[in-house]
């Protein structure tokens, strides 16, 4: 049969037909169209390339404090706290540096944005005020803390597009709860909504509440390897295709 022009991450030995194929879903599944009525948006690597503009100003952040630079693993391996609960993995023992550290980390990130994350990507705006007209409801469950998150929204000039907003935590590992929180605030119901995020652990974090994930594996540092080990319900590579995706399951008989 001819197969779809998405740029999606297949297995060649199963069957595909319909839209981004579902990886760990039987064959029968293949065919199968959601009802999706809740469309809920991570934000880094997810809307936009931001992932190099949050290392660069942790970096500076931190020499700021201490003199030391540190280099991108270095910093990734704190990755999963919000921004504060990131300066006190890179600051141990030290409790006295941490608030400073984050005006730091802050100031950095709106210093550098421009030049580092000049926009998201592109179409980003037109796919969710299209989302918004087919009536699929928005919101953004996010690790950032709410004051980078809403320096990038607005940056990006597409804090409209999220009325609700939920961000992260010092302690990190709150993504279940927030985005049941989420749900709670929009009166959705997990069966009838979707996650797009680009983490591995966006995947474990979607089977805790449980909501289907759509995997972002869009960005230019993308770890579609890590992605595709976690058999998210969904794995798409271009940007591009997530209109498509979300015409072909809006409104119609979910499973």
């Amino acid at each position: 049969m001819t197969r779809p022009a998405y740029s999606s991450v297949l297995q060649p030995h199963h069957d595909y037909s319909g839209t981004a194929f579902p990886l760990n879903r039987p064959l029968s599944a293949c065919r199968v169209r959601l009802m999706i009525k809740t469309a809920i948006f991570d934000f880094d690597g997810t809307l936009a390339d931001t992932i190099p503009l949050c290392r660069e100003a942790f970096r500076r952040a931190i020499r700021k404090l201490d003199g030391r630079i540190l280099t991108d693993e270095e910093i990734e391996r704190q990755f999963g706290p919000d921004d504060l609960g990131v300066i006190q993995k890179l600051i141990p023992g030290k409790p006295e540096l941490h608030e400073r550290g984050r005006e730091l980390f802050i100031h950095y990130y709106r210093k550098l944005h421009a030049d580092l994350a000049p926009a998201p990507f592109p179409g980003t705006a037109e796919l969710l005020s299209t989302l918004r007209n087919l009536g699929i409801r928005l919101a953004m469950v996010t690790g950032k803390r709410l004051e980078s998150a809403e320096i990038s929204l607005q940056f990006f000039h597409l804090s409209e597009f999220f009325p609700i907003l939920e961000t992260g935590s010092p302690e990190g590992g709150v993504k279940p709860d927030r985005i049941k929180r989420a749900l709670s605030r929009l009166n959705a119901v997990a069966s009838e909504a979707i996650y797009i995020g680009d983490a591995p652990t966006d995947v474990d974090a979607c089977r805790s509440v449980p909501i289907r994930i759509l995997s972002a594996g869009w960005a230019a540092e993308a770890d579609i390897n890590g992605l595709r080990k976690k058999k998210p319900d969904f794995l798409l590579t271009r940007f591009e295709d997530l209109e498509r995706f979300f015409r072909e399951h809006h409104e119609n008989e979910g499973l």
